[in-house]
């Protein structure tokens, strides 16, 4: 557990775990309203 006191590693789970909720809810609302989030990033 003293791994989680490292402010470092706590930010990098924490950046994890909100990028793949992130995509969790992009996948499934934009999905239902027929968007996608990934189009900004196509040409």
């Amino acid at each position: 557990m003293s791994a989680l006191n490292n402010p470092v590693i706590a930010v990098i789970v924490s950046l994890i775990i909100s990028v793949a909720y992130f995509t969790l809810v992009d996948h499934y609302l934009m999905d239902m309203q027929g968007l996608d989030y990934w189009y900004l990033f196509r040409q």
